[in-house]
């Protein structure tokens, strides 16, 4: 059985509506602070809480809006991870030749701290330039098959380089 697996992740439309929920609570938590609904502080004490408030629930739900892409994972049968940024403009798969530089996207590896749970991936991936990204991917990011393909590999690949690290020591 060969691990090798190519999957487009979307962005999660169940995160989005997660992320958007929290930060309407914190515009609400804002609104009763600023109307003086919570607490007893004093008029400006209260009106900067509410700001700063306010501030972060809309600074997280912007910065969550532009964090949104769609990334390419290739992983090869022994478990090197390709990624890359989708464009539509690009075409959808590059399975024939992911291994070659041309082909776009960056070698990366599986941090050893990644989550891989049944329903949540969260991927640490880290680039040869010692760059981290964090993918999370839920089920709705990628077809179901694809979603247990894709965790399946990431379970070898970690299973391996655990085994590696301890031959190493």
């Amino acid at each position: 059985m060969s691990i090798a697996v190519s999957v487009v992740v979307k962005p999660s439309r169940l995160l989005l509506a997660a992320v958007g929920s929290m930060c309407f609570g914190i515009a609400i938590a804002a609104g009763m602070i600023g109307f003086a609904k919570v607490g007893e502080l004093s008029l400006y004490p209260r009106l900067a809480i509410a700001g700063g408030c306010l501030f972060a629930g809309f600074s997280g739900f912007y910065w969550t809006v532009q964090a949104r892409k769609t990334f390419h994972i290739d992983i090869s049968g022994v478990g090197q991870i390709r990624l890359a940024e989708h464009s539509a403009l690009a075409g959808v798969s590059r399975q024939d030749n992911w291994l070659n530089q041309e082909s776009g996207g960056e070698v990366v590896r599986l941090m050893p701290d990644s989550t891989i749970w049944p329903y949540l991936l969260l991927l640490r991936l880290q680039d040869e330039r010692n760059r981290i990204k964090v993918l999370p991917i839920l089920r709705d990011c990628v077809a179901a098959d694809g979603f247990r393909a894709l965790s399946v590999a990431c379970r070898w690949i970690a299973t391996q380089n655990h085994r590696t690290k301890g031959k190493n020591v």
